[in-house]
């Protein structure tokens, strides 16, 4: 049977689209193009049609052809002619007429991906929102203007207060008092200083509450918020209103230090040493370091806030270019709490994971007041160790094993595999004891030793977001600790050790930062109790309520042993042969670490390191090498320059 050839099917081609005729004046568009290639990190000329020379203003987003292939782009500028030779594309359209990219928030973006050894684009998709057709009303609020609240401002310094309103630039390191709202001093600060204010706080949570605190101060201007709350339609509204100058205050978490605000006269920081600031996305850059860039930019005031400063910004302050906005030492210590800890392990009432100084804390608290329980984990049992030689139990896969939940099941923490006959692969033995205690397990040990007494569970999957009124206890993992309307009449930290421990040159600091912000929501005079030995050097810091003499000592330890902040430190993951090549190029110049492992195990991590002389010099080596890879295909390397663990 003879075969039936198929039909053909035709296809159908566009016919190249006729160029049109350029515009009259300023022809020539110079395009920041969205290539997506590492090394062509550039502006790019492009021909403006004479139909769209009134919508193809600076800073709007155009769609250009380039390589063959339809890219997205910001025009950066308009010029008569050209340095371009050959034949010059049109730009094909004009995606939004509303210019969103300005100058400054230009400038600011080349600094950051010049800091953090990064393109432009890659800085430009964190500055800037995704415009959409349809906008809804910005969410902006005002409240009717108060004068300023003397029993706020009293313990500091006059001088300061009078800068602030005759608008002279000034760079502060600012530790409030205890037991006080900080959001009161800076709705005060707000009050004073004339001009438009950017405000970054670490989350969403404190977005809300620092918004409520200045509506109930009385700030008497326009305010706006930005988080990750908003949807993409108020994101873009709140953002139009920013850009056209409507708004004079601005409430967010790190995106907001890249806002388009006019006339930007004072960046406030809150808790800038918390994680949270830093972005996990690449390039990795921090809002701290961003706001500071800003400001040496725009020439406007900085305050960073924090009950217990980085070593980053005490860096700043030794260097003389933050000077330190506190209260006099007598007032913190009218205001900080009563401190307890270890004296001697070997005491009876002071061995075990909840000892008998805690117990006693907490039955003394409640009789005043709520007393908040922090515990570092979450879960029940976070991990098993073999009874006999004290090895981690694990599965088959490699996983850490675990107790999920009350029923008392044991599964493997990896890959959740039911473990019914464990057998500890080191000595043969099946007996274990728990070593990771989580805030579920610690409940329910605490609901037998206080029964009839309201218990409260906060931690990041169910955080209490209303101020504690009534006598409870509250347990909470950190960063999820609410606030007392009275303060804590006690509070207890659980497996302090932990914080410690961590296998982290950053593990001192932030577990200052967290025992410092803590203790802070306590009562006047209340007691906090810490398992720590009380000669630990950073519980000394929180007897004396001075977190800067430990922050100094640390930065001078880091000083002699090469380590951040003194030393400028890159992390480059890729393949091991790329990775070895690298570190034999760039030992001629800096200190580079052997290769280690990482989750992957076709990649290997090194970590480079230079001087404060270098840093900048180092960056700039490791960009145009990674540029090098780029222009010859080869596998990108992943970067991050001043990585908040090491």
């Amino acid at each position: 049977m003879a075969q039936v050839p198929k039909a053909l099917t035709l296809v159908r081609q566009r016919a190249p689209k006729t160029p049109g005729k350029a515009a009259n004046n300023s022809p020539i568009a110079r395009v920041l193009v969205d290539t997506g290639v590492f090394h062509l990190d550039q502006e790019f000329d492009f021909l403006v049609p004479e139909e769209l020379s009134e919508t193809a203003k600076p800073g709007v987003s155009v769609r250009v052809q380039f390589n063959g292939r339809k890219c997205d782009g910001y025009i950066v500028g308009r010029a008569n002619s050209s340095a371009h030779i050959g034949r010059m594309q049109f730009l094909d359209k004009v995606n939004n007429e509303t210019p969103l990219l300005t100058a400054n928030i230009l400038n600011l973006s080349r600094t950051v991906a010049r800091k953090y050894a990064s393109n432009v684009m890659d800085v430009l998709r964190f500055a800037l929102p995704v415009a959409i057709n349809s906008t809804k009303e910005a969410s902006c609020a005002f409240s009717d203007a108060k004068p300023i609240s003397n029993e706020v401002v009293k313990y500091y310094p006059e001088s300061y207060f009078n800068s602030l309103s005759s608008g002279e630039s000034s760079h502060v390191i600012w530790s409030p008092l205890p037991a006080t709202e900080p959001f009161e001093l800076m709705a005060e600060f707000c009050k004073i200083r004339s001009g438009n204010i950017l405000i970054l706080v670490p989350d969403s949570k404190s977005v809300d509450r620092c918004l409520q605190a200045f509506l109930t101060s009385g700030i008497g201007k326009n305010i706006c918020t930005w988080s990750s709350e908003l949807t993409k339609s108020q994101r873009y509204s709140n953002y139009l209103e920013i850009l056209n100058g409507k708004v004079q205050i601005v409430i967010g978490v790190r995106g907001a230090v890249f806002l388009p605000i006019q006339s930007l006269s004072l960046i406030i920081v809150w808790d800038e040493g918390n994680d949270n600031y830093s972005e996990i996305r690449s390039p990795g850059w921090h809002a701290r370091e961003v706001a500071i860039e800003r400001t040496k930019q725009e020439g406007c005031s900085l305050i960073l806030g924090s009950f217990s400063p980085s070593l980053i910004t005490t860096k700043y302050l030794v260097a003389g270019w933050l000077k330190p906005l506190n209260p006099h030492r007598e007032i913190f210590k009218e205001y900080s709490p009563k401190f307890i800890g270890i004296s001697e392990l070997s005491a009876p009432d002071q061995r075990g994971r909840i000892s008998t100084k805690a117990w006693k804390t907490i039955q003394r608290g409640l009789q005043t007041g709520p007393v908040l329980i922090q515990v570092p984990l979450r879960g029940y049992i976070r991990s098993l160790i073999c009874q006999k030689c004290a090895n981690h139990a694990r599965c088959q896969c490699g996983g850490t094993l675990v107790i999920a939940s009350v029923n008392k099941n044991i599964i493997c923490g990896l890959c959740g595999v039911f473990q019914s006959d464990w057998q500890c692969t080191f000595c043969a033995g099946r007996t274990f004891r728990h070593s990771g205690i989580g805030d579920e397990r610690t409940l329910e040990e605490i609901g037998k030793a206080f029964p009839g007494t309201p218990i409260r569970n906060s931690n990041q999957g169910s955080m209490i977001l209303d101020e504690i009124a009534e006598s409870c206890i509250v347990l909470s993992t950190p960063g999820s600790e609410p606030r007392a309307k009275k303060g804590y009449a006690a509070i207890v930290f659980l497996d302090s050790r932990i914080f410690l421990e961590r296998a982290s040159i950053n593990a001192e600091e932030q577990a200052r930062l967290n025992w410092f912000s803590v203790s802070a929501l306590a009562a006047k005079n209340a007691e906090v109790f810490l398992d720590v030995v009380g000669s630990d050097p950073n519980f000394q810091a929180l007897l004396r309520w001075d977190p800067w003499h430990a922050a100094s000592r640390d930065l001078l330890e880091r000083t002699a042993l090469h380590l951040p902040p003194h030393f400028k430190a890159v992390s480059v993951i890729g393949p091991h042969a790329d990775l070895h090549n690298m570190s034999v190029e760039f030992s001629r110049k800096y200190l580079v670490s052997s290769l280690q492992p990482t989750d992957d195990i076709y990649l290997s991590k090194i970590i480079l390191r230079g001087t404060d002389h270098q840093s900048q010099e180092l960056v700039e080596d490791l960009l145009n090498y990674c540029r090098i890879r780029s222009a010859h295909g080869l596998t990108a390397l992943k970067v991050r320059v001043d990585p908040i663990e090491l």
